[in-house]
């Protein structure tokens, strides 16, 4: 699962030093099918091939799957030699944001933080003539995840991987213990309390065994929110702020009273920290809960560290409205520096990346979760894919679902702050549900105002 990172007071600084090096170039440096093949002091030999750039993010053992696609790319277009390099993590956000404004990228991975700042000062080039050229349109890739692309009616990035598949998790022998059908995920907020509660077991001390359900925070409260037929941030305008609503307020209410099932919200967050401690990573897989919220990507970690886990996969519950909104919440697009010096070649491997043949290869057969284009997930691509996840029905059920973006703002993650700290505050007894949300509209859409 993907959690959502926010622009914290370190980054906005290196921000604010960045970006007066980067409006300054913005002017004099453009990436376009019309600009030379190379950028000024790029030019290669004639005959010898151009040697790009490309930062990314995949660790661990997607680097040598990485580099399995980065190699048929070669194949296919021995003009162009890719020197790929691992950012690290954590510590990516000041490599990117300082790299933007210094020694670029031809390409780069970006995580929604750091593209949307970094599109409204100029640091990304406009990608509309390149997918224009070559015939690329919008509805090849899934709404949400295109939205995460756009800022100010400009395409910025083409899209990668994202936070835009969402689904409960349960463990099929816990269920099964507990009295509760294995075969059926809850499909309302009553439902999961339930399952919370008459799975989450304590030791003689009080202290937290098994949880029923591992929640998400103030994550929780947001895709509630969106699961109960509520869109609270609209298109990022501070007209289209809804916050305080009572939608919104009944999404906080269910968050509230599941914590309380489990033995409240200390209790909860004592155990998951000690979890994190002794490293057990996912705490279903480790046997320590019985259902989680999760991305599809927990598929490969169950076939690789638990193959004999019973489990299944639903729908994550929705709410009393009955409205269900996928809520996407961030994305990876594979981006052009505008300081890059070579965008022509940059943009070959990001159509590569992004929508071609190493898509493909790269999301659905080495790892076996969905692709952001949708044709790659639909016969006859999606065979290995089905090997790997015997659930892939469920899965495209979630995805050919009703998706909603976050807007794409430069204080988005601003705006996560504003949001967590209010639910923190009611959760720790500091504001009731009722006093949280209008502060939370109110502070949301001041920080919008003054972006």
């Amino acid at each position: 699962m993907f959690t959502q990172r926010t622009m914290s007071r370190r980054t906005f600084l290196l921000w604010s030093a960045a970006g007066g090096a980067t409006l300054a170039l913005t002017a004099c440096v453009a990436a376009s099918p019309s600009a030379a093949t190379q950028g000024e002091g790029g030019a290669a030999p004639d005959g010898a091939p151009t040697t790009i750039s490309y930062w990314h993010i995949w660790g661990g053992v997607r680097t040598e799957q990485l580099q399995q696609v980065l190699d048929g790319f070669t194949a296919a277009n021995p003009e162009i030699v890719v020197e790929p390099l691992l950012l690290p993590n954590p510590g990516y956000a000041d490599k990117i944001i300082t790299g933007l404004a210094g020694d670029a990228p031809d390409l780069t991975m970006i995580y929604t933080d750091e593209f949307a700042p970094s599109a409204q000062r100029g640091a990304l080039a406009d990608l509309g003539d390149y997918l224009a050229a070559d015939g690329l349109e919008a509805d090849s890739w899934y709404p949400g995840i295109w939205n995460m692309t756009q800022m100010g009616g400009k395409t910025f990035g083409v899209p990668f991987v994202g936070n835009f598949l969402s689904m409960l998790y349960w463990n099929k022998d816990d269920f099964q213990a507990g009295g509760l059908d294995p075969e059926s995920g809850p499909t309302t907020w009553d439902e999961q309390i339930n399952i919370a509660q008459t799975l989450t077991t304590v030791d003689a001390d009080g202290n937290v065994e098994n949880l029923g359900y591992v929640p998400n925070g103030w994550g929780e409260w947001m895709q509630a929110t969106y699961r109960n037929g509520h869109d609270w941030l609209g298109d990022g305008t501070p007209e289209q702020i809804a916050v305080d609503n009572p939608l919104a307020l009944a999404a906080l209410q269910y968050v509230i009273d599941l914590y309380a099932a489990m033995g409240g919200w200390d209790a909860v967050g004592a155990a998951t920290e000690a979890w994190g401690n002794q490293q057990l990573g996912n705490p279903m897989i480790a046997g320590v809960a019985s259902s989680i919220f999760s991305g599809v990507f927990t598929v490969n970690i169950i076939n690789e560290q638990a193959p004999d886990l019973n489990y299944k996969i639903g729908k994550v519950p929705h709410g009393p409205n009955g409205d269900f909104l996928d809520v996407i919440q961030a994305s990876w697009n594979n981006a052009l520096p505008t300081r890059g010096k070579n965008p022509d070649a940059a943009w070959q491997l990001a159509k590569y990346l992004s929508y071609g043949e190493g898509h493909l290869k790269f999301m659905v057969e080495l790892q076996g979760r969905p692709a952001m284009v949708k044709a790659y997930n639909e016969a006859p691509y999606d065979a290995q894919a089905r090997e790997k996840n015997p659930y892939w029905d469920e899965v495209l059920e979630i995805l050919n679902g009703n998706q909603v973006s976050v807007p794409v703002t430069a204080g988005l993650g601003s705006v996560n702050n504003v949001l967590r700290e209010a639910f923190e505050s009611v959760m720790l007894g500091q504001r009731t549900a009722e006093e949280a949300l209008p502060w939370a509209q109110a502070e949301v859409v001041k920080v919008l105002e003054d972006l």
